[in-house]
This record gives C-alpha cells, sequence and structure tokens, in this order.
C-alpha cells in the first residue's frame, strides 16, 4: 500500500474502530433521554423522540449529594492512600539498593495473579474483626492496600530516570528522602496521570465491596445506590431513568481522563504499558 493511501486507511480504520467502542456509550445517552415506551421498543429508535429531561431528575433523587460525596470519599480515599504508600516504596525499589530487594518484587507481584473474588471473604472476615463495617475506614484502607500494581508502576518509571541524576544530587550531599521529593517526585507527572486515571476509574466502579461492607445509607457509594435503578421485570422504575444515573455516575471519571488525558498518554509510553 502507497503512503498516499496508508494515511487515509489508518485514520478511517481508527474512526471506525472508535465509532464501534463508542456505540454502548451514545446508546446510554440516548436512551437516557427517551420515554420508557421508547426504551422497551423493538426495534428501538435511534434518537428520542422528545427528550425527556424529567429522567436526569429522576436519577438524581436516587443519586443525592451525600451518595456523591461517599464515592468522592472513598474513591480518593483509596487513590491518595494508594500513592503515600506506593510512590516511596516504588522508588526505593528501583534506585536505593538493599538487600532482599528481588524477594520483596516477587511478593509484590504474586498477589497480582490471585483472582480478587478469591480473597474477597478474608479480606471481609479481617475488616469485620476490626470492627470497621459500615466506616469509610473499612471501605478505603483494605481497597488502598492492594498496592502491587501501582508500586509496580511507578518503579517502572523510577527504573528509566538517568541514575547520574541521581548520583549528582547524592554527591551535593542529599539524602535519600530529598532525592526522592526534590527530583523523582517532579519527573513522575506522567507516571502519576497514568495511575491516578486507572485507579479512580477502579475505585468509583466498584460495586461489590462496597456493597458487602458498607450498605449503610450513611456511606452508600453510587454503584451501591444505582443498583435498584437497574430495573427488571417487577421494577416500577423506567431503565431510562437508570441509564440517566449510569450518565451521571459516568461524568466525574470523563472528567478525571480528559484532565490528564495528556499526561495519562506520556504516562503509558513511558512506563511501557501497551
Amino acid at each position: 500500500m502507497s503512503k498516499s493511501l496508508y494515511i487515509p486507511f489508518r485514520y478511517t480504520l481508527i474512526v471506525v474502530c472508535g465509532f464501534i467502542l463508542a456505540i454502548p456509550l451514545l446508546f446510554m445517552i440516548s436512551g437516557s433521554l427517551k420515554s420508557a415506551q421508547e426504551i422497551v421498543a423493538y426495534p428501538p429508535p435511534l434518537l428520542p423522540e422528545t427528550p425527556i429531561w424529567q429522567n436526569f431528575a429522576d436519577a438524581w433523587s436516587y443519586l443525592t449529594p451525600r451518595v456523591i460525596a461517599n464515592s468522592f470519599i472513598f474513591s480518593l480515599g483509596v487513590v491518595g492512600l494508594q500513592l503515600v504508600v506506593s510512590l516511596p516504596a516504588a522508588f526505593a525499589l528501583a534506585k536505593i539498593p538493599f538487600k532482599w530487594s528481588t524477594g520483596i518484587m516477587a511478593t509484590l507481584i504474586v498477589p497480582m495473579f490471585v483472582p480478587g473474588n478469591l480473597t474477597l471473604i478474608p479480606l471481609f472476615v479481617v475488616t469485620f474483626q476490626l470492627g470497621w463495617l459500615n466506616s469509610f475506614a473499612g471501605l478505603i484502607i483494605p481497597m488502598a492496600a492492594q498496592s502491587a500494581f501501582a508500586i509496580l508502576l511507578f518503579r517502572q518509571f523510577f527504573v528509566t530516570l538517568p541514575p547520574g541524576l541521581i548520583e549528582a544530587a547524592r554527591i551535593d550531599g542529599a539524602g535519600w528522602w530529598r532525592v526522592f521529593v526534590s527530583i523523582a517526585l517532579p519527573l513522575a507527572r506522567p507516571a502519576l496521570a497514568t495511575f491516578v486515571s486507572i485507579s479512580f476509574l477502579s475505585a468509583w466502579n466498584m460495586y461489590i465491596w462496597p456493597q458487602i461492607v458498607a450498605p449503610n445509607p450513611a456511606q452508600r457509594v453510587i454503584n451501591v445506590a444505582l443498583a435498584p435503578l437497574a430495573g427488571g421485570e417487577n421494577s416500577i422504575i423506567s431503565p431510562s431513568v437508570g441509564l440517566a444515573g449510569a450518565v451521571i455516575a459516568m461524568i466525574p471519571v470523563l472528567t478525571v481522563f480528559i484532565v490528564f488525558q495528556k499526561w495519562y498518554i506520556k504516562g503509558v509510553v513511558g512506563t511501557g504499558l501497551e
């Protein structure tokens, strides 16, 4: 294929693939504005005949400001604690020579291959024994402790830092903590953006753990509140209202990705995650 034909073909293929992947998203947005009759019609209409914005008001009555605030507390708490734990650990494993570093890396990698459902019951038992049920501590700390991926991600980035940069700071009398805070951390913005995007998305989309640990309305997060809107044969709630709730729940995640998009792409390339 000649270069003159390759470039148009490449971009056409990208657009087609992007449109196919966006079909569920477009269906969700369109369905959130349809009436109850339009959403169950067959074949379904592509666009609503008359947009029904009341669906969003009805969905908001279930997704109260308290639920939205709980979701932000949970998601940001998980991301923040994982950053506090994983950044220093990753820098130490990448740049500070010490004994047993290989064994520590192996210990971190092994749990990543264990399905989360297998550890769900032991994790719940430990949380129960600590008296953390129906609390933000029970929601956040067990999930934030699962930092193996974050440590490996940041370690991969810190390994790529020029050794001469670290050695020059050490010769000038900087301690390891000063090197980490003043040199390594400012250069880690691409990796930080990658991790924040992935971790916030994962925490925001969690359902099973918040459902079993904190079903109390005072700690209820957005996916637990969305569950009754999923509908069913005996549901009195229109599926359109459920789709409107899903659109509301999607906005924070989409905003985070748009904000960090530039650094996210650099981080994926720079850390070798493809």
